[in-house]
């Protein structure tokens, strides 16, 4: 993931231009580094302070996500897992027949949404809601596509 990609992560669903009045700067400023994985020392301390982020895994992408949260690198782990067997849950016997290109971008998106809304440990949702999240994913990029 690049930083651009952690910055959209962080901002969520916010707008670029409400995210950039929360933290008192030029929507530009957030806009640009998004697109150009570039941004200033000002923007980083800001966002970091504003959203309780952890700057090392903001500029590299190791590390838990928030301060004060578990390694970010296991919590990633259990979210993949736990996302496998709920597709493979979902879908049975017909598991096979989801192309594996199909399976690969549901279960990155599924981990993307459940970074962007905060997943921890003991918020990971289970088996059920997240076979449905792995449904509805597929069911979206299938129509889409």
């Amino acid at each position: 993931m690049t930083l651009g990609e952690r910055l959209k992560l962080v901002r969520g669903a916010t707008s670029q231009k409400a995210f950039a009045a929360e933290l008192s700067i030029h929507e530009n400023t957030v806009s640009n580094a998004e697109r150009r994985n570039s941004a200033t020392q000002e923007y980083l301390l800001k966002l970091a302070e504003a959203r309780n982020i952890n700057l090392h895994w903001l500029l590299t992408g190791h590390g838990p996500m928030r301060v004060g949260e578990a390694d970010g690198s296991l919590l990633q782990e259990k979210i993949h897992l736990a996302l496998a067997e709920a597709l493979r849950a979902a879908y049975g016997s017909r598991y096979a027949s989801v192309p594996l290109d199909t399976r690969a971008r549901a279960l990155r998106a599924g981990a993307s949404y459940l970074r962007a809304i905060g997943v921890t440990q003991d918020t990971l949702p289970d088996a059920d809601a997240l076979a449905k999240l792995v449904r509805l994913t597929i069911d979206v990029m299938r129509n889409a596509g």
